[in-house]
């Protein structure tokens, strides 16, 4: 299996169900907001899957060391902690701020990686500071109005995230 080609075609596939997800999630926001835990627990399932067949499909040969795989496990274990436990709503935005902050700095990280290519680079960077900063904002306060304003944060993030990935793929393949 060429990987290229599978990643372009996953990528692509990943967006038009981040896109469709976002739409959801700012349709239902109130309904989103009621039963946090479940929809936050459900996304975090979702990431762990997404990274670990990723991660097989991707580096075999690395599996054991790839610290990613780490990561995909640490989202199963939070998602399913989130669906299953007795959590009150203030623990559910925390848990989901520090979640997004963690994502965030891998993002930035990421970013400075790949500078070379600058404007998908300052469009990442950018985006993943303002999402820490009202991660923070929802630590400190979370409150139901903190966690609505959050999901736009959120519906943007799951449209910009295989978008920034799918273009930055595009860009390598052209200037191969």
């Amino acid at each position: 299996m060429d990987k290229s080609n599978f990643f372009k075609r996953y990528l692509i596939g990943k967006f038009v169900v981040f896109c469709l997800l976002a739409i959801a999630v700012l349709i239902i926001r109130e309904i989103f907001v009621e039963n946090l835990k479940y929809f936050i627990g459900g996304l975090m399932l979702l990431y762990g899957i997404e990274q670990l067949i990723i991660d097989l499909i991707l580096n075999k040969q690395e599996y054991p060391k790839n610290t990613n795989n780490y990561l995909g496990f640490i989202n199963l274990v939070l998602g399913m902690t989130l669906i299953l436990a007795n959590i009150s709503f203030e623990g559910v935005c925390i848990i989901w701020a520090t979640w997004s902050i963690l994502r965030e700095c891998i993002e930035i990280k990421e970013s400075v990686i790949e500078i070379k290519n600058l404007p998908i680079s300052i469009i990442s960077g950018i985006e993943s500071i303002v999402i820490i900063v009202f991660s923070v904002i929802l630590i400190v306060n979370p409150t139901e109005h903190h966690a609505l304003i959050h999901t736009f944060l959120l519906a943007a993030e799951l449209i910009l995230n295989p978008l920034v990935f799918l273009v930055d793929e595009f860009y390598k393949t052209k200037h191969e």
